[in-house]
């Protein structure tokens, strides 16, 4: 262990001494450690450096006199067998050795050791008296020891009161400071502290509170003063409490109290301490906010629109009546659903984006339209307007207005098929078919997919016409389209050119694909009673990359031309173009 300056004045006197009325050419003290694991070096007193080791208990020599509890002698240190100090004592011309265990009060406390360069030899005369000298060494270390450990609690003591004090004067500062009003009451409700907050709120002087009943001061009255200590009584502490006091020329004060109860040492109650916060003016802006927010809800209810809002998680938390209309959902049930219940899969991903960009303030389109599956299952195509609600700089969630137009999608959906598609066949029209096409020459380019072209029209139809008249050629006509239709693949689209003219898109389709759906069309065609009198001729064609939309169509146009100069109610397919680098 480490010692003071005391004790270390201590162990310097009992060596200086002890080695000059001895004689002898060195002394070492150990002393055990807190642990008691290790002997430490105490002090070392005209020893070599080599001899200040610290050794284990019954190591070496001071460790063999720590563990046996007597004294151990080595009259040549040359020899000693633990070999702790034989190399030194050689090197120091040191001969001889003598340990004693310091026993002190209840406990060995550490050894005392002396070294000589002469060849000395304790008998049983000498070890007695040094053995007593040890032990009086012993009780002086202890009682310095003792001294220095009182020294240390006194002064930590000392250290403890000054900062008690330096605390009880920062909160009693804090506490006269504050601005909220601070009250101590005993058991019986008399003021015994105020603090100038309560002075303020009571407009009275401090001397004028003390002493006085808090109940004059409540708008309760002691009845509501008894309740409340019963309360403190039985659960010790009342949190966020709101009440009225009087204050002055008799005003009434909103205030929120929070107080425990004060205790002794022993655990008994000894009073009140209370904190009140005045709210009157929040009081009266929380009633003005009430009747505008009475107002603001009556107009809420009232818009055609569905209202609602999302907490950041997005779930739903506020809605007006429009929006359960809409949804066909109780209140209750709604409250529990995230937004994604409600969304149609399909536009859920697009949903989800623009939730998270929303709360990031990103941009996200001003309005648009997307759907919703009501309770129902039945699927309501809605116009939505989405804004990030803050206060004071955080995100409290998402304001949503919604707008039904599923009329209006559906009268759209007419419209643009009434556009697109041929009155009298019912398949897509000529405008729609350079449209869809395009689409598929940039897609074939895009994916590097392959992409064929039918292009047919009925052999002789002009002499049907003439024969039979405009009016068969016309169910004629409906006949065809509704076979064709039968006879593509699921990907493909069939379209009425013009005339007696049809043409077939097939994505993904190589030549020999396209061949046989051709066939299928022909051949339905024979197969058809109402259909007896037709041939067609087909001209089939490949994209090419080189191609554009009006290449394309000529390109096929020319094949079924060839099909038709063939002799007609055939297939005819475009041979393939190669392309060669420019040398």
């Amino acid at each position: 262990m480490e010692p003071g300056p005391s004790l270390n004045r201590t162990l310097q006197n009992i060596a200086r001494n002890v080695a000059r009325t001895l004689s002898e050419d060195g002394c070492l003290i150990h002393l055990l450690n807190r642990k008691r694991s290790l002997l430490e070096v105490a002090l070392r007193y005209k020893a070599a450096e080599g001899f200040a080791q610290a050794v284990k208990p019954g190591v070496g020599i001071p460790g063999s006199a720590l563990r046996q509890g007597k004294v151990v002698v080595e009259p040549d240190l040359r020899k000693d067998r633990t070999g702790l100090w034989n190399g030194e004592a050689r090197k120091e011309g040191i001969v001889s050795a003598i340990c004693l265990p310091l026993r002190g009060n209840k406990n060995t406390i550490g050894t005392l050791t002396f070294l000589s360069r002469k060849n000395r030899r304790y008998g049983n005369k000498e070890i007695p008296l040094l053995s007593a000298l040890a032990d009086q060494a012993a009780a002086a270390i202890e009682n310095v020891s003792s001294c220095e450990k009182i020294r240390r609690q006194i002064k930590a003591i000392s250290r403890e009161r000054k900062r008690e004090t330096e605390i009880r004067n920062f909160l009693e500062n804090i506490v006269d400071r504050s601005i909220d009003p601070i009250m101590a009451t005993d058991l019986q409700g008399r003021f015994t502290f105020v603090s100038r907050g309560a002075e303020e709120m009571f407009g009275r002087p401090r001397e004028d509170l003390l002493g006085k009943k808090i109940g004059n001061f409540f708008v309760g009255g002691e009845r509501e003063v008894k309740g409340t200590m019963k309360t403190l009584v039985r659960e010790e502490r009342i949190r966020n409490y709101e009440t009225e006091f009087v204050g002055p020329r008799g005003k009434r004060i909103s205030v929120i109290l929070s107080a425990s109860l004060l205790k002794d040492p022993q655990g008994n109650p000894l009073g009140i301490l209370g904190v009140s916060r005045e709210i009157t003016e929040y009081k009266n802006l929380l009633n003005h906010i009430s009747r505008t927010e009475r107002s603001y809800q009556k107009l809420f209810e009232a818009v055609n629109d569905a209202i609602f809002f999302l907490n950041p998680q997005g779930y739903f938390s506020t809605f007006n009546r429009m929006f359960l209309k809409m949804t066909g959902y109780t209140e209750k049930e709604i409250q529990s659903y995230h937004f994604s219940k409600i969304i149609h899969p399909d536009d859920l991903p697009m949903m989800q984006s623009d939730h998270a960009k929303v709360l990031r303030g990103e941009y996200v389109p001003e309005r648009y339209t997307f759907r919703l599956i009501n309770k129902g299952e039945k699927v309501i195509y809605v116009e939505g307007n989405f804004r990030r609600l803050k206060e004071r700089n955080e995100v409290v969630g998402i304001l949503g207005v919604l707008r039904d137009v599923t009329e209006k999608i559906r009268l759209e959906k007419e419209l643009l098929e009434l556009s697109i598609t041929d009155g009298l066949t019912g398949l897509y029209n000529q405008r729609h078919f350079y449209s869809e096409l395009d689409k598929e020459m940039e897609r074939s380019k895009r994916q590097n997919a392959t992409l064929s072209l039918l292009l047919f029209d009925l052999d002789d139809f002009k002499v049907f016409n003439d024969i039979h008249g405009h009016l068969e050629g016309d169910k004629v006509l409906k006949t065809v389209a509704r076979v064709a239709l039968k006879s593509i693949r699921r990907m493909d689209s069939a379209y009425r050119y013009g005339g007696d003219e049809f043409t077939v898109i097939l994505p993904g389709a190589t030549q020999n694909e396209g061949v046989r759906v051709a066939e299928r069309i022909k051949k339905s065609v024979e197969n058809n009673p109402s259909l007896q009198q037709i041939k067609l001729s087909i001209g089939l064609v490949e994209f090419d990359p080189l191609y554009d939309p009006t290449k394309f169509v000529k390109h096929a146009d020319e094949a079924m031309y060839t099909a038709k100069k063939m002799g007609g109610n055939r297939i005819y397919i475009r041979p393939r173009e190669d392309h060669k680098m420019p040398g």
